[in-house]
C-alpha cells in the first residue's frame, strides 16, 4: 500500500520525492510529485497498489491503504481502483463530519488537498495506518514519521524521552514520536486544515459500553463480523492468500473464507519444524496446500537496513517477518494476503494492567522518570473513556502503541495485506466486550469453534487443541506433550526451536550483529544523550544484559540516526 508526504509550503521539484525514496524507494513502483500554489505532494506507490492518487479540477486525494468501501450505489468491496476508489475520492470532498466507520473499513489513511489551498486528513478507527505531522512554517503531513521529520528539518532533533520510551517499551507513547515537533495524528478522526488545523471530527471512541446481553451474543457477532469482512474483501477476487501459522487465529480466518476465490496458504519458519507441520496439517484439513518459506539464519539482520527504513523509528524491524518472501514466494503479486494479526490483543484479553517501565540504570534517571510520567499521563487520559480497562487499551489504541504493530506496518508496504481482526466491526466488539469474557480465550473460542470444525483433530503448535475448550484440553494436553516429547527424542529435535520465529538471543550473539553494531555506533548518533556512558564500548557493555528485542531496536535506531 502506498505512502504520502505533503507540505503546505511549496518545495523545489524532487525534494519530497527524494525524502520518500530514502525510506521507501526499494518497495515502491514509482514516486510521483505534484506541485501548486497549495504546496507540494509526493506519493510512493507500491507495486501492488491500484490508484492511490486521484485528481479532478478542484482537488486531489491520496489513499494510503486499501479499505473496504461501503459507498452506495457500489457494492461493498476493496477500494483499490476503479469506481470504488473514485467513490472514496468523492466522499473525501464532502467534509470531515461523516460516519467514516460506516463508509470505510479499517487499514487506511486519507489525504485531500484542495487546489485553492487547505484540505483534510482522515484516519481509520485505530490508526492502523498512522499519520504524522509537523509545522515548519507550514504543515508537513505524511504516513512515515521519519520522512515527516526529515522534510521538516527535524530528523536530527530527537526527543530523548521518546527514544528511551522506544528502547524500554518497544513503542512510543501516543502522540509523541522519536522527533521533537513531529506528532501522531489521532485515530478515528477527520480534520480539515488551511494555514493551520481546523476543528477535528472524532467519529468513534473505544468506550466500554457493552450492547451484548451475553457472551454468546458477542461471540455470534464476532463470527459474523469476520465472515462479512472476508466476503467483502475477497468476494470478487480470483485468488486469496492467507499467512497461516501453527496457531488458531489465521486458521479461523481459513475456516471463515467465502466460496469463490482459490485459497493459497503460506508459512515462514527457520526449518520444517512443528510450526510448519501443524500449519500444513491445518491447511490440508481445509483442502488447500501450504507453501513453506524457509528463512536463512541471517534473514533479519541481512535485511535490517531496508526494513528499518521502510518502517521508520517507531516499531521493531524484526516483526516484518515477510521481507524477502514478498518476492521469493510471489506474495507481492497476489490480489490479497490475509493474516491473523491482533486477535490475541483485541479479543483474548492479552493485555491487562498498567505497562511497567523496566529498570534502566544505564540511562539518565530523569529521562526514565519522564517515560514513566508520560505513560501514566496517557493511561489517565484513556481512563476518562475506559475507566475499567485503560491498562489494556494503553497498548492497543492507537495501534502504534502495540509493540508488535510493525508486522502490519511492514506487510502493507510489501504486499496487499488485509487483516480481518482489524475490521471496524471487530475493533468495536473488542472495545465493548468485558475483559472477563475475553480472558482464557472464552469469547474467541465460542466465536470461532464452528470455523475450526474441519480441523478439530489438528493441535496447536503449542500445547492444546484449538477446537476444544479448557476442560477438554486438560487430558488432551497431557497426551500431546508426551507424544511430542517422544517424537523430539526420536527425531533428534529435543532442543530445537519449534516456534515460528528464531531465538532472538542467537541473532543478537551472531557475528553479523557485532558487525552492524560497529557500523552504526550509538555514540555516533543523537541516541548517545539518553545514556549515562560516554563511549560506544561503554554503552554496549551496559546494554549487554538487555532483552534481545531491546538490543535489536537499539541497533535499528542507531542505524536510522547515523549520518545525514
Amino acid at each position: 500500500m502506498s505512502d504520502f508526504l505533503f507540505a503546505a509550503r511549496r518545495r523545489p521539484p524532487g525534494e519530497l520525492r527524494d525524502v520518500l525514496a530514502r525510506y521507501l524507494g526499494p518497495v515502491s513502483a514509482e514516486i510521483v510529485e505534484r506541485h501548486g500554489e497549495w504546496g507540494s505532494l509526493a506519493v510512493a506507490r507500491a507495486p501492488h497498489d491500484g490508484d492511490p492518487l486521484v485528481e479532478d479540477a478542484r482537488s486531489l486525494t491520496v489513499l494510503a491503504g486499501i479499505p473496504i468501501a461501503r459507498i452506495a450505489p457500489h457494492p461493498a468491496g476493496l477500494a483499490a481502483s476503479g469506481p470504488r476508489r473514485r467513490a472514496v475520492h468523492d466522499l473525501l470532498a464532502n467534509g470531515p463530519a461523516q460516519a467514516w466507520d460506516e463508509r470505510l473499513d479499517s487499514g487506511f489513511a486519507a489525504l485531500r488537498v484542495d487546489f485553492q489551498g487547505g484540505g483534510m486528513v482522515v484516519t481509520d478507527i485505530a490508526s492502523f495506518v498512522p499519520v504524522f505531522f509537523a509545522d515548519d512554517g507550514g504543515l508537513v503531513i505524511g504516513t512515515h514519521a521519519d520522512a515527516v521529520a526529515r522534510a521538516s528539518g527535524r530528523h536530527r532533533d530527537i526527543d530523548e524521552v521518546s527514544a528511551a520510551d522506544i528502547l524500554l517499551n518497544l513503542s512510543c507513547t501516543f502522540p509523541h514520536t522519536l522527533f521533537r515537533g513531529v506528532t501522531q495524528f489521532p485515530p478515528a478522526t477527520a480534520r480539515g486544515f488551511g494555514d493551520a488545523w481546523h476543528d477535528a471530527h472524532t467519529y468513534w471512541r473505544p468506550t466500554e459500553a457493552n450492547p451484548y446481553a451475553t457472551r454468546a451474543q458477542a461471540a455470534a457477532a464476532l463470527r459474523e463480523g469476520m465472515r462479512q469482512n472476508l466476503r467483502e474483501a475477497c468476494g470478487d477476487l480470483p485468488v486469496a492468500a492467507i499467512l497461516l501459522s501453527g496457531g488458531e487465529d489465521a486458521r479461523a480466518v481459513l475456516g471463515a473464507m467465502p466460496p469463490g476465490p482459490e485459497v493459497r496458504v503460506f508459512v515462514y519458519a527457520d526449518w520444517e519444524n512443528r510450526e510448519v507441520r501443524v500449519a500444513r496439517a491445518a491447511a490440508r484439513a481445509y483442502g488447500v496446500e501450504l507453501t513453506f518459506g524457509a528463512r536463512r539464519p541471517d534473514h533479519y539482520l541481512r535485511g535490517m537496513e531496508d526494513v528499518a527504513a521502510l518502517l521508520g523509528s517507531g516499531n521493531l524491524f524484526m516483526d516484518v517477518h515477510g521481507y524477502g518472501f514478498h518476492e521469493s514466494l510471489g506474495l507481492r503479486g497476489l490480489p490479497i494476503v490475509l493474516g491473523g494479526l491482533s486477535s490475541d490483543s483485541f479479543l483474548k484479553g492479552e493485555h491487562s494492567g498498567a505497562l511497567p517501565v523496566p529498570d534502566a540504570p544505564e540511562m539518565r534517571p530523569e529521562v526514565v522518570r519522564a517515560v514513566a510520567e508520560r505513560r501514566a499521563a496517557y493511561r489517565a487520559a484513556l481512563a476518562e473513556i475506559r475507566p475499567e480497562t485503560a491498562g489494556e487499551w494503553e497498548r492497543l489504541y492507537p495501534f502504534t502503541q502495540r509493540k508488535h504493530s510493525a508486522n502490519f506496518h511492514g506487510n502493507r508496504r510489501l504486499f496487499r495485506s488485509h487483516e480481518p481482526y482489524h475490521s471496524v466491526a471487530l475493533v468495536k466488539l473488542a472495545a465493548a466486550a468485558p475483559l472477563r469474557w475475553k480472558r482464557g480465550r472464552g469469547l474467541f473460542h465460542e466465536a470461532v469453534r464452528p470455523l475450526l470444525a474441519r480441523s478439530w483433530y489438528v493441535p496447536h503448535a503449542r500445547w492444546r487443541f484449538p477446537y476444544f475448550g479448557r476442560a477438554a484440553n486438560l487430558p488432551l494436553t497431557v497426551g500431546l506433550r508426551v507424544a511430542r516429547g517422544v517424537r523430539a527424542v526420536a527425531a533428534g529435535e529435543l532442543r530445537a526451536r519449534q516456534g515460528p520465529w528464531p531465538k532472538w538471543r542467537t541473532v543478537v550473539a551472531s557475528p553479523m550483529m557485532a558487525e552492524k553494531r560497529r557500523a552504526y555506533p550509538v555514540a555516533g548518533s543523537p541516541l548517545a544523550a539518553v545514556f549515562t556512558a560516554s563511549s560506544d564500548e561503554e554503552v554496549q557493555r551496559a546494554v549487554g544484559d538487555w532483552a534481545p528485542l531491546r538490543q535489536l531496536i537499539l541497533l535499528q535506531l542507531s542505524y536510522l540516526l547515523t549520518g545525514e
